[in-house]
């Protein structure tokens, strides 16, 4: 798994109210005699000491009811009801709102840079991909090592999916020929060891007949579905599933994947299968908001009139929102079958996470919040699921969460989000590694 690893730091040992890091790299190469350029590897970013007090924290798992929270650099130095601030620290005052830690969002697609600068201006600071471009993810992870890229959420990605030849999603362009694909689990082997080189953070297998937006197409075998999981495993990767119906679900779960990035949403979840994902400890990304999404546009509509998103949005936004999907057997019953499936899974104890799987870029992710409270969980569980359940589900330690020695990878929201959703929206400021990402109207 990749991630930043955590550096712990005393905040009273340097009172400068602004560190530029960059600049410490150069003064470090040159006291060292080694390149800028490895310097600045070691410290990406350009970033701000600040303190927010009397302030309600979310810190990801639980509430602090008022606190202050202390960033020196990149990181969180200090959180709690009694942290002193070293002199001449800016500080802002944080009544009346909560901060909670930048969200992760468990499916995205992202092509191009701006579809992270979207994401980062509406609060989410990583994005797990689950199929995009080699060259684009590649460039965007030796952008994250080298500066930060304190402007956009952070990618990791499956780069190219598992598929058959000719299997979703590559049915949709029969005339052009997708690759690579995996026809076998002869296959399989080479298959993970090449998305490995390539730089993928996770492998992502498709296990998708089709028939809920078409005719059949063709689907990888249980044979090859357990040989992919097995190679990832032994490598180390986690390995996840797209999968629509009750019976792939039961197949990719049974096969050895760690986790589903959708729901199923033809029948309800039967107790053996939901007595199986426990038993094998699988976590589960709702994605409902792009299940409502291949229903109705209802969810996008009310996002553009929602007054703290809608004015932030971008005339293709709101486009994308407003577009009908693609014709399916789906119905508003197979959403509330969905949301039955968060709830019973969830109340099992099988960890759930919020995803969007949309084109509209971190906007989209307080939707997803909304339908999983929706579906039974409480505002704090929804919080959960975007924030330390896909920390911990992809192995980042060092995000997700509010506590010493993590990134300041943040977001000051008015409000209460913990008993009304709904406030994630109002946001007041976001950072990422503690540098504030500037939001600016369309």
């Amino acid at each position: 798994m990749v991630a930043w690893s955590s550096r712990g730091r005393d905040p009273e040992a340097n009172p400068m109210t602004r560190h530029c890091t960059l600049m410490f790299s150069l003064a470090l190469a040159f006291a060292l005699g080694t390149t800028a350029s490895s310097a600045e590897a070691a410290h990406p970013t350009c970033s701000q000491s600040f303190a927010i007090t009397n302030v309600r924290v979310f810190d990801g798992d639980k509430v602090i009811a008022k606190a202050t929270v202390l960033v020196v650099d990149d990181e969180i130095a200090a959180v709690g009801p009694k942290v002193k601030i070293p002199q001449g620290t800016p500080t802002i005052d944080g009544a009346g709102a909560t901060l909670m830690p930048g969200m992760l969002d468990s499916h995205a697609h992202a092509w191009q840079r701006g579809d992270l600068e979207r994401a980062a201006q509406f609060g989410v600071t990583t994005e797990f991909d689950m199929w995009s471009d080699l060259a684009f993810i590649q460039a965007m992870t030796a952008e994250q090592k080298s500066t930060g890229a304190p402007d956009r959420a952070d990618v990791f990605s499956a780069i190219h999916p598992a598929t058959i030849t000719e299997g979703y999603p590559y049915n949709w362009t029969p005339d052009v020929i997708e690759s690579p694909t995996v026809d076998s689990p002869q296959g399989a082997k080479k298959f993970v060891k090449d998305r490995i080189k390539e730089g993928a953070n996770h492998l992502k297998i498709m296990i998708e007949d089709g028939t809920l937006t078409g005719p059949p197409i063709p689907v990888l075998s249980d044979a090859t579905i357990a040989a992919l999981t097995k190679e990832a495993k032994k490598r180390g990767m986690l390995s996840m599933a797209h999968i629509t119906k009750q019976a792939p679900a039961f197949s990719a779960v049974d096969n050895g994947v760690d986790g589903l990035v959708h729901v199923f949403v033809d029948e309800l979840a039967t107790a053996q299968f939901v007595e199986l994902a426990v038993a094998k400890g699988i976590f589960v990304v709702g994605t409902l908001g792009a299940e409502e999404a291949f229903i109705t546009t209802d969810g996008g509509a009310a996002i553009i009139a929602d007054p703290d998103l809608g004015p932030y949005l971008t005339e293709l936004e709101k486009e994308y929102l407003l577009s009908p999907a693609p014709p399916s057997v789906l119905t508003l019953e197979n959403l509330q079958i969905a949301e039955d499936n968060v709830l019973a899974l969830h109340d099992a104890g099988v960890p759930i996470l919020a995803g969007t799987d949309l084109a509209t870029h971190g906007v989209s992710i307080h939707r997803d919040l909304e339908l999983l409270v929706d579906a039974g969980l409480t505002p704090t569980e929804a919080l959960v699921a975007a924030t330390s359940a896909p920390a911990d589900a992809f192995g980042f330690g060092d995000r997700g969460r509010i506590a010493p020695g993590l990134r300041a990878d943040l977001v000051l929201v008015d409000g209460d989000p913990t008993t009304d959703i709904l406030a994630t929206r109002a946001i007041r400021k976001i950072w990422k590694l503690g540098v504030e990402v500037e939001r600016a109207l369309p």
